[in-house]
């Protein structure tokens, strides 16, 4: 962003279309070796996939400040040497204070997609299908990559709010279910509704109202 006024800063607006170019069933895992790469993979697998797994971990996973100081920490630890993926691994991991052994089995040493959806809203109390006592979303991970999860829910009374829940949720299944604590009717759901993940099929990004909630 600062090297000169941003010359070579370049921001993808939606990471969907990408992650689905990225992951596809043609494609190759970053770890491949490089003589065997289709040559027409190459510049995705080699350098624009690895970019995008750093800006993941940067704004989905670590958060700028402990990415930052953690990237630090590998260039000083191994400036001018020979450092393998798994010094780069290790490094990251003793900076942030984090098993990131998750990110990097799905995002660079295997060829995973990510799939997440939004499946089911139900209101927490059947005899007050107007959302008033809170709601219970339903979410599911469909895919073996797995990520942290940004939902936005927006209300009949105009209320618009944001959950955000940690990778490890995943840790115990395929499916979430958590409370929202809505006011009013729930007009709709929807996950990562920035378009910040490498989402291969968004079609199951959005739930929408038609009529009344399932209970």
């Amino acid at each position: 962003k600062e090297f000169n006024n941003g010359e070579f800063y370049r921001r993808i607006s939606n990471m969907h279309p990408i992650g689905s170019l990225f992951t596809s069933d043609s494609a190759e895992s970053i770890m491949t070796v490089p003589d065997v790469v289709n040559m027409r993979n190459y510049g995705s697998t080699a350098y624009s996939k690895p970019g995008m797994g750093l800006e993941l971990l940067r704004e989905q996973v670590l958060g700028e400040e402990r990415f930052d100081k953690a990237f630090r920490y590998y260039i000083d630890q191994w400036a001018f040497k020979h450092p393998t993926p798994y010094d780069f691994f290790h490094a990251m991991e003793n900076a942030s204070g984090e098993d990131l052994s998750w990110f990097w089995r799905g995002w660079i040493l295997n060829n995973w997609k990510l799939d997440q959806g939004v499946t089911r809203l139900e209101y927490a109390k059947p005899d007050t299908a107007n959302g008033t006592s809170g709601s219970i979303i339903t979410i599911e991970n469909l895919e073996k990559m797995v990520m942290p999860v940004t939902l936005e829910v927006k209300e009949f009374n105009g209320k618009t709010g944001r959950i955000r829940l940690p990778v490890e949720i995943w840790q115990h299944g395929k499916t979430w279910r958590l409370t929202y604590p809505s006011t009013s009717k729930v007009v709709s759901v929807v996950i990562d509704p920035d378009n910040r993940l490498p989402d291969s099929n968004d079609s199951n990004n959005n739930w929408k109202s038609q009529g009344q909630a399932s209970f």
